[in-house]
């Protein structure tokens, strides 16, 4: 019987390309891979067979290391990977965590930890509702506020480059009844290595407030499209090189409104941990110490990140030029898993946020949502994010409980 640590990554996308190579560069990590989308499997399967599969780290934008270590198994059956697992990681957008957790649940048993690689907004609450109290109480679950880098997929089940990682990831529990079946920590901190260096601490409600890329991107989106002119473009502007000081003030609004609700949690509930909600400048300092050339201002934090080197806003082709998407995942995700769900928070702690407000009602508009009606979430398409409203939860009190 092996004593090899079973750790099952739940995806397909950049991250889980990046963590399958990273993870199954330790030999006492046995790794699998479960992507349910289509036929990423076998797409996956097939190119690992005719080029092998390789994973690039850049280091502070200078040295690369490579990695060609490779996944046991990829399959898109729960039932090859999950039984026996001793670690599940769910790196992949927000809005497919409900997928992944309903074909998991029947594998399930007690001791698993099931690691959410990024959180985003809300994911305790729909892992509660999804598995039920038996499962919750009985599994470790740990919220993480980021992905450990910036990656890229260069080619798809063979080719993932790692353009930067991040120093320190925070994340939080909900703690098990039940003693997990290793230590997650240590255990976690192993299949990442050294970097990013792991902060697990206080209450999972402070990772909803930092699941960052609710305010980094649409505050960035909002910045640079609010006013356009309908215009093509012949070249995609910058995302975060491109970054101006009205962009940079309005993230900096966006993100003390976050953190006026964990301030608000704290003087309601002074037991409540929310120490590891931060404001957004510093959570740069943190996350990217050596790869941020001028780290005076936020504006300049954001422009010199060699981690963001490149990277360019969502656009489209046409036959004119480029023009703004606003269906990426930046509108998909962040939207409906990230500023949706402060919005949420701080409609249940009374909370006032114009700033959040005003992108969410433009991008919602763009995006041909509606969350936000008359102040209040109670569009029709709340039902399909992770607030918690969407849950029932109405109340501080019944929040809390959870």
């Amino acid at each position: 019987m092996s004593n090899k640590t079973k750790v099952v990554i739940c995806g397909g996308g950049n991250g889980a390309h990046a963590l399958a190579g990273v993870a199954s560069a330790d030999p006492g990590i046995d790794v699998s891979v479960l992507t349910l989308y289509a036929d990423e499997a076998d797409r996956w399967n097939k190119e690992m067979q005719q080029h092998g599969f390789k994973v690039t780290k850049s280091r502070h934008g200078q040295d690369t290391i490579e990695l060609t270590s490779k996944p046991n198994l990829v399959t898109k059956d729960p039932l090859q990977a999950i039984p026996g697992s001793d670690i599940i990681i769910l790196i992949m957008p927000a809005f497919a965590h409900g997928q992944y957790l309903h074909a998991m649940k029947p594998f399930m048993k007690p001791g698993m930890v099931v690691v959410a690689l990024p959180s985003q907004g809300g994911f305790v609450f729909e892992a509660m509702h999804i598995l039920g109290k038996e499962i919750t109480d009985t599994c470790t679950f740990l919220s993480f506020e980021s992905l450990p880098w910036a990656c890229r997929l260069k080619d798809f089940g063979s080719y993932c480059e790692i353009l930067g990682t991040k120093a320190s990831l925070a994340g939080a529990y909900h703690h098990s009844k039940e003693v997990p079946a290793v230590d997650p920590l240590p255990t976690i901190q192993r299949i990442m290595g050294e970097q990013p260096v792991l902060k697990v601490k206080g209450h999972v409600l402070a990772m909803s407030l930092m699941a960052v890329n609710a305010y980094i991107h649409p505050s960035i989106l909002y910045d640079r499209w609010v006013n356009w002119d309908g215009k093509s473009l012949q070249e995609a502007p910058l995302f975060y090189q491109g970054a101006t000081q009205s962009a940079a003030d309005l993230l900096s609004d966006m993100s003390n409104e976050a953190l006026a609700i964990a301030k608000e949690i704290t003087r309601r509930f002074p037991e409540v941990d929310m120490s590891q909600a931060t404001h957004i400048h510093d959570w740069y300092l943190r996350c990217y110490p050596d790869d941020i050339t001028d780290k005076s201002t936020l504006k300049t934090t954001l422009q010199t990140n060699v981690a963001y080197r490149g990277l360019v806003h969502p656009m489209t082709k046409t036959e004119e030029g480029l023009v703004p998407t606003f269906k990426s995942r930046y509108t998909l995700e962040d939207i409906p898993y990230g500023l949706v769900v402060i919005k949420g928070l701080a409609e249940l702690f009374g909370v006032p946020t114009p700033q959040s407000d005003k992108v969410l009602l433009w991008i919602q508009e763009k995006a041909g949502k509606e969350y936000l009606v008359d102040g209040k979430l109670q569009g029709r398409d709340v039902k399909n994010t992770g607030a918690p409203q969407r849950f029932g939860i109405t109340d501080v009190q019944e929040l809390m409980k959870l």
